[in-house]
């Protein structure tokens, strides 16, 4: 992992990656289970930066982790739904789907808004590259929260919480990449 970031506390597991502190302020320490999901999690973020959606991402540490700022985790995560010519968004809470009405009384109408418009965007950049890779279908979960001085950006995705066009997450990593 190199001497310039050390882990500290586990602050979680999820699916195929575990959350740890970082010893660089405000950092977070990525630890992905298996190389492939953390370099397909790697070419997502580095497409998502070239279509300037703002994310969490700092750097790659090594085969198997990534570097991320710390962020205020939002209440609300989208999933999002792209397709030629549409993409669909909804807002999940606690398991359960919400309806807009519910979705801004957990945030404000203009932050609902913002998360609303990031997602949609990175639905629109990822589907893009992909169609030219023959998928034109994609689902994924996206989950946001603040900086310390209030910006909002979108956590690293975890393509295990994803469709994008394969289950293996070598091919996956290989159709992000070009």
């Amino acid at each position: 992992m190199g001497d310039s970031v050390r882990k500290g506390e586990r602050l979680l597991v999820g699916e195929g990656m575990a959350v740890w502190a970082a010893d660089k302020p405000g950092g977070l320490i990525l630890e992905f289970a298996d190389e492939a999901v953390c370099e397909a999690a790697f070419r997502i973020q580095q497409l998502l930066e070239r279509h300037a959606v703002p994310t969490g991402f700092v750097e790659r540490l090594g085969s198997r982790i990534l570097l991320a700022r710390r962020l205020e985790l939002l209440p609300v995560e989208v999933v999002i739904e792209a397709a030629p010519g549409q993409v669909d968004v909804a807002f999940r809470a606690g398991g359960r789907t919400l309806d807009r009405a519910e979705a801004e009384s957990l945030l404000t109408p203009d932050r609902l808004e913002r998360i609303e418009d990031l997602a949609a965007h990175a639905a629109r950049s990822l589907r893009a590259h992909l169609s030219l890779r023959g998928i034109a279908h994609l689902r994924a979960r996206l989950r946001f929260g603040l900086t310390e001085d209030g910006a909002c950006l979108l956590q690293v995705v975890n393509p295990l919480e994803c469709e994008l066009g394969s289950t293996d997450m070598r091919q996956v990593a290989e159709l992000l990449g070009g």
